[in-house]
């Protein structure tokens, strides 16, 4: 039987097969296997070509695109480092970099903004940078960050914040400050958002580090304490923990920095610095012993040894000169507590540590095997500005190719060593004086004034005002429309007792008069509370409030200095009334003479006014300094004065006043109309260190130089104009500003020059009245000159025979030749005087005593030298013949 007919079973061919897989990969994932369930696709050569191209096409605008955002990046830094404000900021907002900019980029945009002082522009930044994300809002609140109660890192990196935190130090806005701190503690409590372990994985760049915390010890260390107006009792709902927080009622100085060390221990790893600026706002409040617990914890963390004479070779010197300051500042307020051993203790382990710091190192063997020695270094060597110091971190980048950022940082670093040798030294030998005028009498006592608490406060009271402070001039200092804020003599005389009672002292100061004095029925009156006996018997001795009522703060000056005050009622300092105090009737008050009155602005710490008010001690002084650390610096130098050449070895500086203001608003709501006879500027800080620097004679003496808009600087137009309002009309007022940066002499020159004369009315002194100086310049009509020579006694600057060294700290620091641009062997000189009268100014009126005594080389002639050159070469010439003489005898 026949087998049924079937049809072959033949298999696909090549090409049937190579149809089936192209097919197959054309569908994609729309091919099934035999299971249902998508097959792998097969790629053809040709789409992994077409593939391949792509993604290097891809790749290619990614690194172009990063490129750019570099670019961007670096071109933003360098307009940021020369405060380019305005071309930084329209190369920001740029269409053209729509899709480039980030959150890094406006992270320094914002810095930009703070180093020019204009924090409007910075917080706009930053809101936009909030709004651009997904922050979750809330009601609307006081600060514009509080109205988000979410929002990310990646959207506003912590280098914004920080940088915003910055502006707002710089320009004195403690209260702002201290709520933006608040603010980023308690996101860093409560995560913002991201998992908790993700965030300790990316690092402190993501979160708040010690970056932003120093960045507000710097500030408290730049402004006092004083009484917050910024919605004193209300809530404003962040919470640290589970605990709600009010707002504070004190902000700046050492309260502020208090209270942000509390909420970062344990959370931020501090470094030499953050202890550097916490000790130095205790001592300078004169909490002393709470300073060196302080230290004590700095030493145990960095593994320091507390005996001077261990081996200090394994120590980083930046470590050993943080701890040469914190020893420095804890002296000087020892010393203003009349505690001589503790100044002795503290000053001779300062110096030790110099002697170690300044000997050659000893070469190491090699890396050390002890893991806490180790971990300690590497402490010693993370954050903080002392980083770039010895090479680390990126400052080889930062450097301009020929060294010169190292060269200038050993500079500054040898410099500031020097300073703190020379205040331990200078401490030291005060201590070892036997005598002192006005200590205690029957008890034996240090050649030091201190010891008598009484008179420090009444000091204290008269010869240190504080109004406002700060890093930098502001912004707001170069408006025309700027006006003074009205407020009572009862509002500025609280806030300026609040500051001293915190940030200066004032508070240790009375506890001592309670401590010591118990006889004294009307102090306890003032603070019966504390007075208390079971107040005593559970303290053992006073304990003072925190905030003082009005009535207490007028009681208490009314108690130690008496009825009057200094400050009118408009808001004016009756500097001869308060100059009268203290029984100063010394000198030209005595006969009836008017004492001139003269004003250091930007005095830094004073080491020049105090020279001149020892050496014109019939003459009143006035220092006006923006930084409150080293507004206490120059009152210190008041109180520890000292003269090896009188009788009085210590008596104090009774002649200067020290004021802690923003030298604008001091003029412009402070001083009388007509009252003042000289204002001095001494190196004032140019707007930027390479504004105009390419700048030639010819292109900067023309008036195109000085923009619309003014940079914030010390010496801008309003500035001026206001000096020239406090001076004494008709050629017997003068305005002398000395620096060593001929192109910001160049700015200053042509500011005055544009300035109207009827408002500004300073004409330039004539040649005759200056002769040691050399003029080489003229602005505006050749009615304001610029000069070059050595400051002498004919423009008011005061040098004792045999000299050595600087005059101030800028002056001891232009020696050495640190600043980029400033001149190691010139200074040059803008000396002016109010228009009107024949100028009377002389050195005879100044100090006729003086003049013959100290001026030496620097002595004026009356008369003018007419005959210029000639008798300059005759009288070389005698001295030549002179010369030889000696020689041939």
């Amino acid at each position: 039987q026949a087998e049924p007919h079937t049809e072959p079973t033949n298999p696909p061919n090549q090409r049937n097969k190579r149809r089936e897989q192209y097919l197959n990969q054309s569908k994609g994932s729309d091919r099934r296997n035999s299971s249902g369930q998508p097959a792998a696709s097969k790629h053809h050569p040709r789409g992994d070509w077409q593939q391949k191209q792509e993604q290097q096409r891809l790749q290619i605008d990614k690194q172009k695109r990063h490129q750019e955002a570099l670019d961007l990046s670096q071109q933003l830094r360098q307009l940021s480092s020369q405060k380019r404000l305005k071309e930084c900021i329209d190369l920001y907002h740029s269409p053209s970099h729509d899709e480039l900019r980030d959150a890094h980029h406006g992270s320094i945009v914002v810095d930009c903004c703070a180093r020019c002082g204009d924090v409007d522009e910075a917080e706009k930044i930053v809101h936009e940078m909030l709004q651009s994300g997904k922050s979750k809002k809330k009601e609307t609140c006081q600060y514009f960050w509080e109205e988000y109660k979410q929002f990310s890192y990646k959207q506003v990196p912590i280098q914004a914040w920080t940088a915003l935190l910055k502006g707002y130090v710089h320009s004195g806005m403690m209260a702002k400050a201290d709520s933006l701190f608040h603010y980023l503690c308690a996101k860093a409590v409560a995560g913002d958002g991201d998992k908790q372990g993700k965030r300790k994985r990316e690092g402190a760049d993501h979160g708040l580090n010690v970056r932003t915390l120093n960045t507000l010890l710097r500030g408290c260390l730049w402004t006092a304490t004083s009484l917050n107006t910024d919605g004193i009792n209300s809530m404003i709902g962040r919470k640290v923990g589970s605990k709600g927080v009010l707002r504070n009622e004190l902000v700046g100085g050492v309260t502020t920095a208090e209270g942000a060390w509390s909420l970062c221990e344990g959370n931020v790893s501090f470094d030499s610095s953050s202890y550097e600026y916490l000790i130095s706002l205790l001592s300078q409040s004169l909490q002393c012993k709470r300073a060196e617990d302080c230290l004590q914890k700095m030493r145990s963390e960095f593994g320091i040894p507390d005996l001077i004479h261990d081996n200090l070779d394994a120590i980083d010197p930046t470590m050993l000169e943080s701890l040469v300051v914190c020893l420095v500042v804890i002296a000087r307020g020892y010393s203003l507590l009349g505690r001589m051993s503790d100044v002795i203790r503290c000053t001779e382990e300062a110096l030790h540590y110099l002697d170690v710091s300044a000997a050659p190192k000893k070469e190491s063997a090699g890396p050390s095997s002890n893991n806490d020695d180790s971990t300690s270094a590497k402490k010693q060597t993370t954050g903080g500005k002392k980083a770039w110091k010895d090479g680390r971190g990126d400052a080889n980048l930062r450097d301009d190719g020929n060294g010169r950022r190292e060269e200038s940082n050993k500079l500054f670093r040898n410099h500031r060593q020097s300073e703190l040798r020379s205040e331990a030294l200078s401490l030291q030998n005060l201590c070892s004086q036997d005598s002192s005028p006005l200590s205690k009498q029957g008890k034996q006592a240090h050649g030091i004034t201190t010891t008598n608490a009484s008179h420090i406060a009444q000091l204290m009271l008269t010869r240190l005002l504080y109004f406002s402070g700060g890093g930098t001039t502001g912004k707001d200092a170069t408006k025309t429309t700027a006006s003074p804020t009205k407020s009572s003599v009862e509002e500025d005389t609280q806030q300026w007792i609040h500051s001293l009672w915190h940030s200066f002292g004032l508070k240790e100061t009375v506890q001592r008069l309670l401590d010591e004095k118990d006889e004294d029925d009307t102090l306890k009156s003032i603070f019966p509370q504390a007075s208390s006996e079971t107040q005593l018997k559970k303290n053992k001795h006073h304990l003072l409030p925190s905030i003082l009522s009005p009535e207490v703060c007028a009681r208490l000056r009314a108690h130690i200095v008496g009825e009057d005050n200094a400050i009118s009622s408009d808001g004016r300092i009756n500097f001869k009334q308060l100059f009268t105090s203290l029984n100063n009737d010394t000198g030209a008050s005595r006969s009836g003479t008017k004492k001139s009155l003269h004003i250091e602005l930007g005095a830094g710490s004073g080491d020049w006014a105090a020279l001149q008010a020892k050496l014109n001690p019939s003459e009143n002084y006035v220092t006006v300094e923006l930084r409150a650390d080293r507004v206490a610096q120059t009152f210190a130098k008041c109180l520890l004065h000292q003269d090896a050449d009188e009788t009085n070895k210590n008596a104090p500086l009774t002649n200067l006043c020290c004021v802690g203001a923003e030298c604008g608003s001091f003029l412009r709501d402070r001083v009388e109309s007509g009252s003042v006879s000289t204002i001095f500027v001494n190196h004032p800080e140019p707007p930027t260190q390479t504004y105009n620097a390419t700048g030639t004679v010819s292109n900067t003496n023309s008036a195109t130089v000085i923009s619309a808009e003014e940079p914030a600087h010390m010496l801008n137009s309003q500035i001026i104009l206001s000096a020239a309002r406090c001076l004494e009309a008709n050629g017997k007022g003068r305005l002398i500003i000395v620096t060593d940066n001929l192109i910001y002499a160049r700015l200053i020159c042509n500011t005055i020059a544009r300035l109207p004369e009827e408002d500004a009315k300073l004409v330039g002194l004539p040649q005759s009245e200056v002769r040691d100086l050399r003029r080489i310049e003229s602005f505006g009509d050749s009615s304001i000159n610029l000069y070059e020579g050595k400051p002498s006694v004919s423009i008011g600057h005061y040098i004792p025979n045999k000299f050595e060294g600087g005059t101030s700290y800028f002056d001891r620091l232009w020696r050495t030749g640190a600043g980029k641009h400033a001149d190691m062997r010139k200074r040059f000189i803008i000396a002016l005087q109010t228009s009107g009268g024949n100028s009377s100014y002389s050195s005879e009126g100044v100090n006729k005593s003086y003049g013959a005594k100290h001026s030496g080389g620097n002595k004026q002639s009356s008369k003018p030298n007419e005959e210029g050159k000639k008798t300059n070469k005759k009288s070389s010439e005698k001295q030549r013949r002179r010369n030889e003489r000696r020689l041939l005898l």
